[in-house]
C-alpha cells in the first residue's frame, strides 16, 4: 500500500510539475509539406478563415503526463495555408483564381492504454473569383486523416497536408464555366463566421431515409446509402450503471432466401429505413436528430491522465486506476455535420478565443429546483438558470473585473478577473440562499468540464 501510494504521489507530482506547459501553444509547421494535384486548372488566390472559433486548431498531448497543449498554425491559419498553397500550387497561365474558405481545421489526439491516435480534419468551401471581386460557389469538401502510434504529435503536419490535398483534388472535376454562370456573392459576406449549423445537407432536408448502409460519412450526409442487399438489424441491450435500456445494433446481410447472412463490417453506419446508426467504439449506436445535427449516447473515452498514471505505476494499482477511468460509462456525443467528427459537447463547443472568454455558469443539484433564476452580468440580465442547467456567456471586456449574481441581491455578487487564456467555470451553490456561503463560486476547469457532461445548455437573453 505504501509503495502504491508513493508512486501515485510521484506521478501526481510529475503532472503538477509539467502543468505550466499547457498554457503554451504547440506550433504545427506546414512549410516542409508537399501537395500534388495532377490536372488542376485552378490556383488558390485567397484564403479566408470562416471558422466560428478561430483560437487555435485543437489540442495535442505532450510529455509523459500527456499534458494538453493548444495547437496553432503560425502566424495565422490563413497565412500558413496561403503560403503553402502558393508555394506548392503556383498559378499557371490559364488557371482559374479560387478562394478557399476554411470551415474547419482541427487536430486532436486520443489516448488509449497502449497507443495514441492523431486525428486531423480539414473542411473547405471553394469559390471562383471573378474580375468584379464576386465569389461564385464551386464546391464544399472535407477530409479526415488518422493514424496510431506511441507518439503522434509530430504526425500532424503531414496529416494536415494529406487532408488539404484530398480537399483540393475534387476541384479538378469542376465545370468552371457552369460555376461562373451562377450568382456571385460579395467577399464581405464570406469574411464573417459561418451559420450556426449547415442546413442544406440531404440528411437534414430529405423526408425519406432509405434503408441501407453508408460506406462513408459523406454517404450519410448526402442521404445516399447502398440499398442492396437488404439488411437485418439485431439489437443488443447494454447493461450497467446509467445505461437505462440503451442498445447497440449489429447489421447482417440478408440472403436471397431471407435467412440471416454474414455480419456487415467496415462501414460508417447504416439505416433501417426509420432510424440511422453510427459506428463508434467497435459498436453501432442509434443516432438521434438534435436540431440541425445528430447525437448519440456511447461509452466514454479513455482519460489521458488516468492512462498515463496507470502506465507509470503498472501492476494491480496502475490497472485499477486506468480501468476506473476507461470503463466506458455512458456519454453524450455530438456528430459534426461539417466534418463528420464525433465529440462530446465540452470538447467540441467550449473553446476560448483570444479576445473572448466563455463564462460557463451551471447548476447541479440545488435548492433552486426547477424555478429559473435570472443571472446578471455587470448589472445586465443575460439569462436564466435552474437545476441541472448550463448558461454559457461570451465575455469580451478586457478592462476591469466582471460581476456575476443570481437574482436582485447586489450584496452577493461574485467578482471575477478572467485572464482570457481559458474558460471560467462558475457553479451555483447547493443552497444559494445560505448567507454563510456565496451563491456562486468559481471551480477549476477539471471540475467544471466533468460536471458539464450531464448538464443541459440554456439560451442567453438578447
Amino acid at each position: 500500500m505504501r509503495l502504491a501510494t508513493f508512486f501515485i504521489a510521484a506521478t501526481l507530482g510529475l503532472g503538477y510539475a509539467i502543468a505550466p506547459c499547457a498554457a503554451q501553444s504547440y506550433e504545427v509547421e506546414l512549410s516542409g509539406q508537399a501537395l500534388a494535384v495532377p490536372g488542376r486548372t485552378f490556383y488558390i488566390k485567397q484564403v479566408l478563415d470562416g471558422r466560428r472559433v478561430r483560437a487555435g486548431i485543437g489540442t495535442v498531448r505532450r510529455g509523459m503526463g500527456n499534458v494538453p497543449q493548444r495547437a496553432d498554425l503560425k502566424p495565422t491559419v490563413t497565412q500558413a495555408l496561403q503560403t503553402l498553397l502558393t508555394q506548392q500550387l503556383p498559378p499557371q497561365p490559364t488557371d482559374h483564381p479560387v478562394l478557399a474558405l476554411v470551415r474547419n481545421l482541427h487536430v486532436q489526439e486520443d489516448i488509449t492504454l497502449t497507443s495514441e491516435q492523431a486525428t486531423d480534419e480539414v473542411a473547405l468551401d471553394f469559390y471562383l473569383l471573378d474580375e468584379q471581386g464576386n465569389a461564385h460557389f464551386a464546391l464544399a469538401t472535407s477530409e479526415t486523416v488518422q493514424s496510431k502510434g506511441l507518439e503522434t504529435t509530430n504526425r500532424h503536419p503531414r496529416q494536415l497536408a494529406q487532408a488539404l490535398q484530398a480537399c483540393l483534388t475534387p476541384l479538378t472535376q469542376v465545370d468552371w464555366a457552369a460555376v461562373a454562370a451562377q450568382p456571385g456573392r460579395p467577399l464581405a459576406e464570406l469574411q464573417g463566421p459561418p451559420p450556426a449549423a449547415p442546413l442544406a445537407y440531404s440528411v437534414l432536408t430529405d423526408s425519406i431515409r432509405p434503408a441501407g448502409f453508408y460506406r462513408t460519412f459523406l454517404d450519410f450526409r448526402n442521404n445516399s446509402p447502398v440499398t442492396s442487399p437488404t439488411l437485418e438489424v439485431v439489437p443488443e441491450r447494454v447493461f450497467g450503471k446509467g445505461w437505462g435500456g440503451i442498445s447497440t445494433y449489429t447489421p447482417y446481410l440478408q440472403e436471397p432466401d431471407g435467412k440471416r447472412g454474414a455480419q456487415l463490417r467496415g462501414i460508417w453506419g447504416f439505416s433501417d429505413g426509420r432510424q440511422v446508426y453510427i459506428f463508434h467504439h467497435k459498436r453501432y449506436w442509434q443516432l438521434t436528430r438534435q436540431g440541425n445535427t445528430f447525437g448519440f449516447v456511447g461509452p466514454s473515452t479513455a482519460d489521458p491522465g488516468a492512462v498515463s498514471t496507470g502506465a507509470l505505476i503498472g501492476g494491480l494499482a496502475g490497472g485499477a486506476i486506468a480501468a476506473a477511468s476507461t470503463s466506458g460509462r455512458p456519454t453524450d456525443y455530438t456528430l459534426n455535420l461539417l466534418t463528420g467528427r464525433v465529440s462530446t459537447l465540452a470538447e467540441d463547443d467550449y473553446v476560448t478565443t483570444p479576445d473572448t472568454v466563455l463564462l460557463h455558469i451551471y447548476c447541479r443539484k440545488s435548492s433552486l429546483g426547477t424555478t429559473p433564476q435570472t443571472v446578471y452580468l455587470n448589472g445586465k440580465a443575460v439569462g436564466e438558470i435552474s437545476e441541472n442547467q448550463l448558461l454559457t456567456i461570451p465575455y469580451t471586456e478586457h478592462v476591469g473585473e466582471l460581476h456575476l449574481r443570481l437574482g436582485t441581491r447586489k450584496d452577493r455578487e461574485l467578482v471575477v478577473q478572467p485572464d482570457f487564456l481559458a474558460p471560467v467555470y462558475v457553479k451555483v451553490a447547493r443552497y444559494p440562499d445560505d448567507d454563510t456561503h456565496p451563491p456562486l463560486e468559481v471551480v477549476s476547469a477539471k471540475v467544471g468540464t466533468f460536471d458539464l457532461r450531464t448538464i443541459k445548455p440554456r439560451p442567453t437573453l438578447p
